[in-house]
């Protein structure tokens, strides 16, 4: 479970939008070729929803509608299932869409800046994706043998790594260059598959200057606030990440392992150190965790295998989610179903508020320390034939 998240498109609406004759106003023009285009749907995006509001049938492959607009606003242009042009739209502008190819997924804006913009950055990312694909069909191409490709896969990882740093790049630097862009909201959603390009963790300067740069130009605007309310979480959440890691970088081994002391099923406090002059190897899980549950098999043989050497497990549940009913049943039954026979299981039941994670600075669970008898940090975040691997050496 991660605790930084992504902050997503902040937009509302703040216009009325009629389809008439009217030569004034604001008005959104489309110009396209190719087959497949039958209407355009207007859509009015919030930060909650995204609304279709209009539909304008596109004749001979053109579509205009005018529309009465009292301030700048994001509205969202449908031209297909799968292609979707957003815009951002000044009162008066005459806003032309222009598109080769349904299936290009590639257009061009005109006669409107922030929309253009907004075009700039849905290249980049169209460019790097593009390149990601041609790499992807590489390496299935080698795949064939298994041999080359493991010779071939660092040069694909490297590659691949350059293409996430380039659009990266780009789009810190489409900030460096005009910060007060309203379109720049669109850069912080933009990620290759899995891999988000530029996030508070790593850029949070960025995401600084489009705040500052934001309130100089739209003070008013329902975007800029709802950015500015977005940042006082994300700078939170930041402080606290750049905190477990601090934490995290002190369980180094040799160094002494923070002591936990937390109430097992049976409301007794269950100390870390009571353990001393074993090996313990400390699991954080929870019942509801899959991945620890798929682990607590191997934690089951190796303790069965090693409790005789000085080995033993202290398990500390991460149950109390504010979706579980009733945490401590699902703590027990689980300990119950996995056979975790050994004694000491604890939790506080708070979740991901419990107390111990300032002490060990983890964001995921399984996390895992494996701790000497003298109470020292043998190694973290091990699992399944690494842990095995430690504990034949240790013991």
């Amino acid at each position: 479970m991660r605790i930084l998240k992504m902050m997503a498109l902040a937009a509302t609406a703040y216009f009325t939008f009629t389809a008439c004759e009217s030569n004034s106003g604001t008005s959104i023009e489309g110009k396209l070729k190719g087959d497949g285009f039958s209407e355009a749907i207007l859509f009015n995006i919030t930060p909650q929803s995204i609304d279709p509001f209009d539909t304008i049938a596109v004749v001979d492959n053109k579509f205009k509608g005018e529309i009465t607009l009292d301030t700048a606003d994001f509205i969202l242009v449908q031209l297909s299932e799968r292609f979707r042009v957003p815009l951002f739209v000044q009162p008066g502008e005459h806003v032309v869409i222009e598109v080769d190819n349904l299936e290009d997924m590639s257009y061009n804006i005109y006669d409107s800046p922030e929309s253009e913009r907004i075009e700039e950055i849905n290249e980049i990312l169209l460019k790097a994706n593009k390149e990601v694909q041609a790499l992807n069909d590489k390496g299935q191409a080698a795949m064939a043998d298994t041999a080359s490709f493991e010779l071939m896969k660092p040069k694909l990882d490297s590659t691949f790594q350059q293409i996430v740093d380039d659009a990266t790049n780009a789009y810190t630097d489409m900030i460096d260059e005009n910060p007060g862009s309203i379109a720049n909201i669109f850069i912080f959603s933009q990620s290759i598959g899995q891999t988000p390009l530029v996030t508070p963790q790593k850029h949070l300067e960025y995401f600084e200057k489009v705040s500052e740069g934001l309130q100089a130009n739209y003070p008013n605007s329902i975007h800029t606030k709802n950015f500015q309310e977005r940042m006082v979480e994300t700078r939170k959440a930041v402080a606290m990440q750049k905190e477990m890691e601090a934490t995290k970088s002190k369980l180094t081994p040799g160094n002494p392992v923070p002591e936990i002391a937390l109430e097992n099923q049976e409301g007794e406090v269950m100390k870390l150190s009571d353990l001393r002059g074993k090996v313990v190897l400390v699991d954080f899980w929870a019942a509801w965790c899959r991945p620890c549950r798929a682990e607590n098999p191997n934690l089951v043989r190796m303790y069965n295998a090693y409790k005789d050497k000085g080995f033993d497990i202290y398990s500390v549940s991460l149950d109390g989610l504010p979706n579980q009913q009733d945490p401590k049943t699902d703590w027990t039954t689980a300990i119950t179903q996995d056979q975790l026979t050994w004694n000491n299981h604890v939790s506080d039941l708070k979740g991901w508020g419990t107390s111990v994670i300032k002490d060990f600075g983890f964001q995921g669970i399984p996390y895992t320390v494996l701790v000497d008898r003298e109470g020292k940090i043998i190694a973290t975040e091990l699992r399944g034939p690494a842990l095995e691997a430690k504990l034949k050496e240790v013991l």
